[in-house]
């Protein structure tokens, strides 16, 4: 037990900060995304690869389509998350692409045929096809040089335009039987983008509005085209992807413009803000839509700070505020979320990463009942809890390779006097021994403000982030650190061995609470 004394101190504190730590990042674990939403929830689903869904509204539910490896998987997922009405079509559709589903009739592209599944049998509608989109009353798809539609009725294609520049893309929205078509003809060193809105007047009638046509540099790229109608006026959204010097960049624009309007459309970068005013970079997989109040929304997902030491790619909802865009989080998983989308006004769901290219579905609601359920502490909440202390406390080991900038006065100051008056040390000399001790903590005590930042208060936990704790701190740890030698230290020990003792204790006490919290 004696040989044990001066560490029994050490190994209490220890303990304390390790349950203190794993308790605060448990409630950093169940805390909720926003006042109003629940946390994440897995849907009752199977894992699957890395697909894109495809969801519509069917009796006021949304169905879910998952194409797998050779059949597509569908299911109801109400506004509380509870999945319905599993079912699986042997049906074999490449991912990612739209497709138009509607009962158990399919219409998709496979090895550049347009395909339509009656329910049985498979028949190609035709050959050399480059993609397709559609919605719930429109199925429109092109070739290289041609924009083609399909009708329902008789399952017959009919041409709707034809363009001597090649066709890079055609979008349809939600409810409309407008759409986008998007061209890339090649120039010298880049392309030339043209965005082209068409309005389907009467049968095989278009009214075109050229919307964007700009140079595209090679190491650009304009994709994730959208637009929403509202009356007169055209919200066009669309992601500039960009490669300068390897560094990847992705942003979104947004134009509005009236249908009938002369002028030209004017693009706007759209600015994101989460709710500490910190800007979120590089959206992705994003989905757009009007509020029950006419108001733009957005749903994305970006790489930003969960906690001190976790990043996570989550799920944002954003609405539009002056110029920017303020921002709320949606989901708390801890790795990597993609293809979120509305389940109704109050509820969203996504495919979230669980393993290697291994997905399930998860969701977050404002429904009471759900908000509750979430709450639940799980395994995963408490390993991810330790995770974090352990991680934390290494980051620790860092604050302690600093703490050589307050050692190493004492230190010289102690060779020093070694060497010009040796005896002054054997004899241990108070006075040598209480101005090393005031070397040490007072260097110390000036060194350590700076890890007291804006950081440290943004996420340290109330206990230790209050007003004039840079002074209380490093006090209270001193005195813990001289009551622990006095508890710990041995008849033989020497008073430079006991100061020698306090050092280590203090770095190591100081290395606990404050290094967590550094950067």
């Amino acid at each position: 037990m004696r040989k044990m004394k001066p560490f029994i101190i050490p190994l209490l504190f220890f303990l304390v900060v390790f349950i203190a730590l794993t308790f605060e990042n448990l409630k950093t674990e169940l805390k909720l995304p926003n006042e109003d939403w629940s946390r994440s929830l897995p849907l009752q689903t199977e894992e699957i690869g890395e697909v894109k869904p495809v969801f519509q509204e069917q009796n006021g539910m949304k169905r879910v389509y998952v194409p797998k490896e050779n059949e597509v998987l569908s299911f109801h997922v109400t506004d509380t998350l509870e999945v319905k009405d599993k079912q699986t079509t042997p049906l074999s559709i490449p991912s990612p692409q739209d497709f138009w589903v509607q009962g158990d009739q399919y219409i998709f592209v496979r090895d550049q045929q347009l395909i339509h599944y009656d329910g049985e049998k498979e028949n190609v509608l035709d050959q050399d096809v480059r993609g397709m989109d559609s919605n719930p009353n429109k199925i429109i798809y092109f070739k290289e040089n041609e924009i083609l539609s399909v009708d329902r009725s008789s399952w017959s294609v009919q041409s709707l335009k034809k363009v001597p520049e090649q066709i890079y893309l055609i979008v349809l929205n939600d409810t409309s039987d407008s759409f986008l078509s998007v061209v890339k003809s090649a120039k010298q060193t880049s392309k030339q983008l043209k965005v082209t809105y068409h309005q389907l007047e009467s049968q095989n009638i278009l009214r075109e509005h050229v919307i964007l046509d700009k140079d595209e540099q090679i190491n650009e790229n304009h994709f994730g085209f959208y637009f929403i109608e509202n009356g007169n006026d055209v919200t066009v959204y669309y992601t500039l992807f960009s490669n300068n010097s390897g560094g990847k960049s992705y942003k979104i624009f947004q134009g509005t413009n009236q249908v009938n309007a002369n002028s030209d459309w004017d693009f706007s970068m759209m600015t994101f803000i989460d709710n500490n005013g910190i800007k979120l970079e590089n959206p992705k997989f994003m989905q757009y839509g009007m509020d029950d109040n006419g108001k733009a929304k957005v749903l994305f997902t970006t790489r930003a700070l969960k906690s001190n030491d976790k990043e996570a790619v989550n799920v944002y909802e954003a609405r539009a505020d002056g110029d920017v865009w303020k921002t709320e989080l949606r989901s708390t998983t801890n790795d990597q979320s993609l293809h979120p989308y509305w389940i109704g006004e109050n509820s969203v769901i996504w495919l979230n990463l669980v393993g290697y290219k291994e997905y399930t579905f998860s969701g977050a609601s404002k429904n009471p009942e759900v908000i509750e359920k979430s709450l639940n502490i799980t395994k995963v909440d408490i390993k991810e809890a330790v995770s974090a202390t352990i991680l934390s406390l290494f980051q620790g080991l860092i604050f302690a390779m600093s703490s050589v900038y307050w050692i190493t006065p004492a230190v010289l100051f102690a060779l020093v006097i070694y060497i010009v008056k040796i005896k002054l040390m054997e004899d241990e000399d108070k006075r040598i021994l209480y101005t090393i001790l005031a070397l040490f903590l007072g260097v110390q005590f000036i060194f350590i403000q700076k890890f007291f930042n804006t950081h440290f208060y943004m996420f340290a936990p109330d206990f230790l982030a209050f007003t004039g704790s840079s002074f209380v701190i490093p006090v209270l740890l001193a005195l813990l650190s001289g009551a622990a030698v006095w508890y710990g230290r041995k008849k033989d020990w020497s008073k430079i061995t006991a100061i020698c003792y306090f050092a280590v204790l203090n770095t190591f006490f100081l290395s606990l609470v404050v290094g967590p919290y550094m950067f």
